[in-house]
């Protein structure tokens, strides 16, 4: 009873101030009541819902919720830790900012990881997207699901993300096979002129190691296709020639002859 005894006051309170400065005092209030260890789980549980519900007009609420996120530890109040995520998944572009705790709580339970995934692609699918300056900082996150999604992500935004092609040049080197290639793409599409031949090429060469016959082959097919600039990476290409796929050999000795000088 006490839940809704609180919560009931907390709206009461907005009802005598302009509606945004009552969505900002409504969200900090509930973020109280999130914060108190004093209250039950489902007090707390029961305020979490309604910031979600609220949207973007709980954006007050984000850097409580962030520091909520980062005191629970381990499996500590789980359904808690899910809720945050969950209803930071609901605030659009305000919440943007929490990706790095979101990242952080990975790991706790298969439940709050679904949430983490949710929550992640909804915020870097917002409305606001084009917002390059946060999603380049995704591309530092240590979790290489947010980086792909944030790659991805300024990829579809085209010459719009011109300022994030220095970034994405830094992407090139991802420990993250499926990022570097997402790189790759993101940068023709953004501004193919400006994508750098060199760094593109030793990316994809990185894949000329891949266990994945198929990768390797169209890591290969991919380096023919920059002619006699790929002459750089010959060296890569070398090993190839004697590939346990015979795909992959006959490719590699195609590609070498092609790039090769006269």
């Amino acid at each position: 009873m006490r839940t809704f005894l609180t919560i009931a006051v907390l709206l009461g309170v907005v009802t005598t101030t302009r509606a945004d400065e009552g969505d900002d005092l409504l969200a900090r209030q509930l973020a109280a009541v999130v914060r108190d260890p004093r209250l039950t789980l489902p007090q707390r549980l029961e305020a979490v819902r309604i910031l979600g519900k609220l949207g973007q007009r709980a954006g007050a609420a984000v850097p409580d919720l962030i520091a909520q996120l980062d005191r629970l530890r381990g499996r500590e109040q789980e359904s808690l830790q899910e809720a945050i995520v969950d209803a930071l998944g609901r605030m659009g572009s305000p919440a943007r900012v929490a990706l790095p705790a979101i990242a952080r709580t990975g790991g706790r339970s298969i439940d709050i990881d679904l949430a983490i995934k949710r929550t992640t692609d909804s915020l870097l699918a917002s409305s606001d997207s084009q917002d390059v300056g946060a999603l380049t900082k995704q591309l530092q996150s240590q979790d290489s699901s947010v980086r792909l999604r944030a790659v991805k992500a300024l990829g579809n935004l085209g010459p719009a993300a011109k300022f994030a092609i220095s970034d994405l040049v830094g992407s090139l080197n991802d420990k993250d096979a499926d990022v570097r290639r997402a790189a790759i793409a993101a940068l023709g599409s953004i501004q193919p002129e400006a994508a750098p031949a060199e760094q593109i090429l030793r990316s994809i060469a990185l894949d000329l190691k891949d266990p994945d016959a198929t990768v390797r082959l169209l890591a290969v097919r991919s380096i023919a296709r920059f002619g006699r600039r790929a002459v750089i990476v010959a060296e890569d290409l070398q090993p190839l020639l004697t590939d346990s796929d015979a795909d992959v050999r006959k490719a590699a000795a195609d590609t070498l002859a092609r790039i090769s000088p006269p």
